[in-house]
């Protein structure tokens, strides 16, 4: 229900964060990177690289579902938890440090047992509640949503920095230490990032939005396309981590190529967070998640052609940069194309189905082990026939609201109707919503009874100041306008 949008100049470039609310975020994020990658480092070691292939693929599954099982928890609870939870995001995201801080402490003493695993389940849910809390909260702390895209590449440049400075930190505690020393070190970020997230300005989201105008902005076709191509990202990282991965390691390379994979890839999403923004003052996001398809798309068939480990690192690079480049490009999309939804729930579904796209690519590559060529032929042609098909529609969406401008007026009016309800007032937006029919049965073909039916609905919700009536009759205004405008 929103108009295709094209990439508006941004404002002068801001101090740190720019919006001056946001800016308590920066420390906040940067301590929640350092944590994590300590955590990281104290577990991933063990997961394959240190054994055979065929002895790391059981470990492999195990770390798979670790991965994925909070989100079988946090969409259906967490997000309406956080939605609802009257102390405010901030409180969300101490909670969220302060636990991983308890738990690695003991998770510190408890490597070798059989704890190790629900402590570290625990951890991993933390950290995705701590991811969807500061989704939902940065829109509300950024005064511009023009400036959107700047602020979650900056965060995420302060999250890269101070995770690459951290594991640096924890390779010299391994090196006079043990991994225990290394989670105890995370435990002191975890907690400074309690600490941080309290200067965070104490706000709660109003959550009165009406269902229509959720539904509407959530199932809006540019967010069903934003996630499809983030999806498309993410399943891609999961393929090439594990593809590559194993592909580096049956063939002979020494280990330390394998982290220079990995370390080229989270190089390429450091840059990222500077091409984004230079990206965004171009193009809409829309047009930035297309081309960050077609970026790893060019370079998966490069090495496709000729396998080795300079194709190998520049396909983690590309990788990198396209995900960073297109995780802000679609945070952006989200943030201002569902500006009335219930964030937390909102944000909760949408990681859910980002870590499903992660682990069917990441399965793909474990249990499938294709040759070398024929996995990143395969990733090509996909990602490729992605990009393309996201071309080819954006270029019909172009056409089509070019020579149709006049059959857009119910769905702005729709539009603004439902902008009226998150507000409110919903009396005003019903009589919007009935002008939105009308003016589609005007320029569409809208039933004489279905019309009717409608008005003689909005004068009993008028009458009788019933909100119930007043939601069915928006939700009947807006099927109107959608099977008028062709289902849109």
């Amino acid at each position: 229900m929103t108009d295709a949008g094209v990439a508006r100049p941004y404002p002068a470039d801001r101090s740190v964060l720019g919006d001056t609310a946001a800016r308590p975020l920066l420390p906040v994020q940067a301590f929640h990177s350092a944590g994590e990658a300590l955590f990281a480092l104290s577990l991933v070691g063990s997961l394959f690289f240190n054994v055979s292939v065929d002895a790391a693929r059981p470990r492999i599954l195990f770390y798979l579902a670790l991965t994925m099982a909070p989100f079988a928890v946090l969409a259906p609870l967490i997000g309406p938890v956080i939605d609802r939870l009257r102390g405010g995001h901030r409180a969300v995201l101490v909670l969220s440090f302060g636990l991983r801080a308890v738990i690695a402490l003991l998770l510190a003493s408890q490597l070798k047992s059989l704890l190790l695993y629900p402590e570290a389940f625990v951890i991993v849910v933390a950290a995705k509640v701590y991811g969807v809390a500061r989704n939902t909260l940065i829109p509300s702390l950024v005064e511009d949503r023009d400036h959107l895209v700047v602020v979650n590449s900056r965060l995420a440049r302060a999250g890269a920095a101070s995770g690459f400075a951290a594991a640096l930190i924890g390779l010299a505690v391994l090196r006079v230490a043990d991994a225990s020393w290394v989670l105890r070190v995370g435990a002191v970020f975890y907690a400074l990032g309690a600490i941080s997230a309290l200067r965070i300005p104490a706000r709660h989201i109003e959550t009165t939005t009406p269902p229509i105008v959720e539904s509407t902005e959530m199932h809006g076709p540019g967010i069903q396309s934003a996630t499809i191509g983030m999806a498309g990202l993410r399943m891609a990282t999961g393929f090439v981590i594990f593809h590559v991965g194993f592909a580096l390691k049956t063939s002979g390379h020494p280990a330390w190529l394998v982290v220079g994979v990995a370390a080229t890839g989270a190089v390429g999403g450091f840059a990222g967070t500077f091409v984004a923004p230079w990206l965004r003052r171009r193009w809409d996001g829309q047009q930035v998640l297309t081309a960050s398809l077609i970026l790893p798309a060019v370079l998966a068939a490069l090495g496709a052609l000729r396998f080795h480990s300079t194709t190998a690192i520049a396909l983690a690079a590309s990788l990198g940069l396209a995900g960073s480049v297109g995780r802000r490009a679609f945070d952006g999309v989200i943030q201002t194309e569902a500006p009335h939804a219930r964030r937390g729930q909102a944000y909760a579904g949408l990681e859910t189905r980002l870590e499903i796209a992660w682990v069917i690519g990441s399965l793909a590559a474990v249990l499938m082990r294709l040759p070398n060529w024929l996995g990143l032929a395969v990733l090509s042609v996909a990602l490729g026939a992605l990009g393309f098909n996201r071309i080819v529609a954006a270029v019909a969406a172009a056409r089509v609201g070019s020579d149709a401008r006049a059959t857009t007026l119910p769905l702005r009016l729709m539009a603004t109707a439902e902008v009226i309800a998150a507000r409110g007032d919903r009396q005003q937006a019903v009589i919007v919503a009935v002008a939105a029919a009308e003016a589609a049965a005007i320029v569409g073909t809208v039933a004489s009874e279905k019309l009717a039916g409608l008005q003689e609905r909005s004068r009993e919700a008028a009458m009788g100041n019933d909100p119930s009536l007043e939601d069915a009759v928006l939700r009947l205004a807006h099927d109107l306008v959608a099977e008028s405008s062709g289902g849109c």
